[in-house]
């Protein structure tokens, strides 16, 4: 008897060996992309929409559309609905969102405050993040508690960030990847980023250009407006779209 379950346990485990290599090489397949299946797939895409098909066929390096296959029935243009669309159906709002603010030791209180009450009235949490999780000790003296680590606390978390910092913590964070991280990422995600004379400095380092949706902290009404949503019009300055 225990030779027979040892040999099912044996045979169970060449059989379950050989299934497991046949599906990693098969998801390899899918993962490398044969040619011929990228071209397929392109080619049904130009029954949908020309223009999306040749954005892709680009990113996937095709020096031309492959052929369009015959379509097994008509296709038809369709008016556009309003029930599957995203951001046309978003309300510009900041209720039950979140935004981040970047500090560091001596940054102003006074700023930090009011981001905090405006957003609030918003609708909106605030978490405070700094280099350092504990306390940051402010310009005024007092002490504020840190709700995440830096590191561990990116910008993709927020809708939104302001970044005030003194000039001394800008000039360390522009030093630290984490940071930079930080704010690159919420520029290249579209959102709004308040900064005071600190937060412009670290964007400076960053290499990124302050425009529409980067709006000083001086002026929450605007960035309490601009924070509702994404900064769309930005997109073709971060990335290429055709």
């Amino acid at each position: 008897m225990y030779i027979f379950f040892l040999f099912f346990f044996f045979f169970f485990f060449l059989v379950s060996s050989v299934f497991t290599l046949f599906l990693l090489s098969a998801a390899s397949d899918v993962y490398k992309g044969r040619p011929h299946i990228r071209e397929a797939m392109v080619g049904h895409l130009r029954h949908i929409e020309e223009g999306l098909a040749q954005r892709i066929a680009s990113s996937l390096g095709m020096s031309e559309l492959p052929q369009a296959p015959t379509a097994a029935v008509a296709v038809q243009e369709l008016d556009l609905s309003p029930a599957l669309q995203l951001i046309g159906k978003m309300k510009d709002t900041l209720e039950g969102r979140a935004v981040g603010v970047l500090i560091a030791d001596g940054s102003d209180a006074a700023s930090i405050e009011a981001v905090k009450q405006a957003v609030t009235v918003a609708g909106a949490k605030v978490k405070i993040i700094a280099a350092k999780i504990g306390e940051a000790k402010l310009a005024d003296g007092s002490l504020l508690k840190i709700d995440g680590q830096l590191a561990g606390t990116p910008s993709v978390m927020f809708d939104a960030v302001a970044i005030i910092l003194s000039s001394e913590a800008a000039a360390l964070l522009g030093k630290e990847a984490a940071a930079i991280d930080f704010v690159r990422d919420a520029f290249g995600h579209l959102k709004a980023i308040g900064v005071d004379q600190g937060g412009k400095a670290l964007l400076k380092t960053a290499a990124i250009e302050q425009d529409a949706g980067v709006i000083a902290i001086g002026t929450l009404d605007h960035f309490i407006a601009a924070a509702q949503t994404r900064q769309w019009d930005r997109e073709a300055s971060i990335r290429t779209l055709a």
